[in-house]
């Protein structure tokens, strides 16, 4: 009868559809010697037999053996030429693969992940045993040509044997979106995505070796490494607010809300109610449970609804009932305790602490922004998340890829790979916004001002992006642009950079061209010379925002430093640009964080990107 509860438990409400709309599923399930009928979701009318089903399955072996009651007592929507009926959540494709694994026939073929996976999980959940060891070996054959797709698969479904075997295939397919990543955490996926450094970490071999082995990843994929527990003195730190009176010995309270730590606290029903639709259900519950005295009988501080415990801390418990209660409201002193206060807030509906606690959350900004980001994510606090995301950007997108925080575990993967990807995307958008630069202060006209300044990168980044795709602006909008902010420099700046050609005597001019290694975009250079020091100048950046795209990166004291020294050295660029040049990098970087302010954080995920 247990596994019978589970069925009714799992299959889920069945459609009220008439049963002349039903259709008979094809052969061998359309026989008239059968004796029971399963009906899909779609409602195809399986005929089946009660002793194979009850051989290859437990659930439908108790689920069959309940005694019927007699005719006339169904409706008929029940039945259907005298055999009972039995309304199945899977649909008729599924179902007709599950009974043929069940019946002496052939075996069905399954080609694709999308024919698997559903006959899987009804496989499990019937608790068919050589059906579903079958179907795990062919999800692990399916898995050679689709590792990322049969690895979140299994990882769904528990199947950790499987999916630790297709571990090392889905390391080499991570970097390309599938559905099936909403269905593991982005800590899985974070393991997954650095699984051969383990493999060639200085603990288990040379960064060179290519033969270097796996590491055993038993629990090391699927669970996170456990982290330390807090000392005592960290939580004293965070716990340092002491439980207010009002809340542990009030002598008009009717309900005590124990915690974690056995703390009790005597509250007031009423007021938790009003505050949260989550607390009214509960008070609801306890009531039908054990009905209170009429109000006008009930004794001041009798505890009419009785011990009620509650999965949070009393620190956690305090905080959050300073938001229903009229008092203090002081700002959590940690990061962590923050976190525990929003997820209470999010259990238990309080909507205005949620908001009451978004200023608290971004001033965390500067100093974690990757947690604060998965809170926001988790908590739905879209502003939050942007603004992390852009934070974000101050970091290389090697560093965001190797930063873990344990947040990562509780926010399903697609999203982190949107993170990602957008990062991915601003630093087109923001290359793309250096090269359209350069080609216009030269004078060209910028024809695809997409890619990076050169070949040899280490990664493979997607050039599919929305943000790579803006239009390139032309050297007179750069210029209009560019001045505004610029109140010392040049009149017009290219016009004073071109003033050093190489038609002027020798030890004025500075120019150089670019070699073969250029990336294509930069092809103008090739074979038009621009100053040294500019053209490094520009060339670096593009390199350096492709992977940091953030606009005061054109500040930075290294290109700067350099740039201003080999200005120095040319007679026509120390007199005419390099007094504003200061201003004229502002400009730029302004420019930069216009492009990179086009890319949406939920722009997309096409993208295929190979890491090192």
């Amino acid at each position: 009868m247990a596994a019978l509860a589970l069925v009714a438990a799992s299959t889920g409400p069945a459609p009220s559809t008439p049963a002349n709309t039903t259709t008979n599923a094809a052969y061998p399930f359309n026989k008239a010697a059968a004796d029971a009928i399963l009906r899909s979701s779609d409602n195809v009318d399986f005929w089946v037999r009660r002793s194979i089903l009850a051989e290859a399955s437990c659930i439908f072996e108790d689920m069959l053996s309940i005694p019927q009651p007699p005719p006339g007592a169904l409706d008929d929507d029940d039945t259907k030429d005298g055999l009972p009926v039995i309304r199945l959540s899977e649909d008729s494709q599924a179902l007709d693969k599950l009974l043929r694994l069940c019946y002496p026939i052939d075996d069905p073929d399954f080609h694709t992940l999308d024919e698997l996976r559903p006959v899987l999980e009804a496989a499990m959940k019937y608790m068919m045993e050589e059906a579903t060891s079958l179907l795990r070996h062919r999800l692990v054959k399916l898995g050679h040509s689709q590792p990322l797709r049969a690895f979140a698969i299994a990882c769904a479904l528990d199947l950790t044997q499987e999916a630790e075997s297709l571990v090392p295939l889905a390391y080499t397919a991570h970097c390309a979106f599938v559905d099936e990543l909403k269905d593991i955490s982005a800590g899985v996926y974070y393991r997954v995505s650095h699984y051969m450094a383990k493999c060639t970490s200085p603990k288990h071999g040379s960064s060179g070796s290519k033969k270097a082995r796996p590491v055993s990843i038993t629990t090391s994929i699927l669970e996170p490494q456990p982290s330390p527990r807090p000392t005592s003195v960290h939580l004293r730190e965070e716990s340092a607010e002491p439980v207010p009176p009002e809340l542990l010995d009030s002598p008009t309270s009717d309900v005590i809300f124990r915690t974690t730590d056995a703390v009790d606290f005597r509250l007031h029903s009423s007021l938790l109610s009003l505050a949260s639709p989550v607390f009214r259900h509960m008070m609801e519950d306890r009531q039908a449970e054990r009905p209170c005295d009429s109000p006008n009988k009930t004794t001041p501080g009798s505890i009419c609804y009785g011990v009620i415990f509650v999965s949070e801390d009393s620190a956690t418990l305090a905080g959050l009932l300073r938001h229903v209660y009229p008092l203090s409201r002081p700002t959590p002193a940690s990061l962590s305790a923050l976190k525990s206060l929003l997820s209470a807030a999010h259990k238990y509906e309080l909507t205005h602490l949620l908001t009451f606690l978004r200023p608290a959350l971004q001033s965390h900004l500067s100093s974690d922004a990757l947690r604060v980001w998965a809170l926001a994510h988790r908590f739905n606090l879209p502003d939050v998340r942007a603004a992390a995301a852009r934070v974000l950007l101050r970091v290389s997108y090697q560093e965001l890829r190797h930063r873990y925080v344990e947040e990562l575990e509780e926010i399903p993967a697609a999203d982190y790979f949107r993170l990602l990807v957008y990062h991915d995307q601003c630093g087109q958008a923001a290359s793309a916004c250096v090269l359209a630069h350069a080609l216009s202060y030269s004078g060209a006209v910028p024809t695809s001002p997409t890619g990076s300044p050169h070949l040899g990168r280490t990664h493979r980044r997607s050039s599919s992006s929305s943000g790579s795709d803006a239009p390139s602006p032309d050297a007179t909008a750069v210029h209009k642009r560019a001045s505004s902010h610029r109140a010392a420099a040049p009149s017009d700046p290219a016009r004073e950079l071109r003033q050093c050609s190489p038609g002027k005597k020798r030890g004025s001019t500075c120019h150089v061209f670019l070699d073969e290694r250029s990336a294509e975009g930069w092809a103008h250079f090739r074979a038009h010379s621009a100053p040294r020091w500019w053209l490094m100048y520009v060339y670096k950046l593009a390199l350096v925002v492709r992977n940091r795209p953030w606009g005061d990166a054109a500040l930075d004291r290294g290109l700067w430093r350099s740039a201003l020294a080999r200005a120095a050295e040319c007679e026509c660029c120390r007199a005419s640009f390099l007094p504003g040049f200061r201003e004229y990098a502002e400009g730029l970087g302004a420019e930069i964080e216009k492009a990179v302010a086009k890319v949406k954080l939920d722009g997309g995920h096409n993208a295929t990107r190979t890491h090192s």
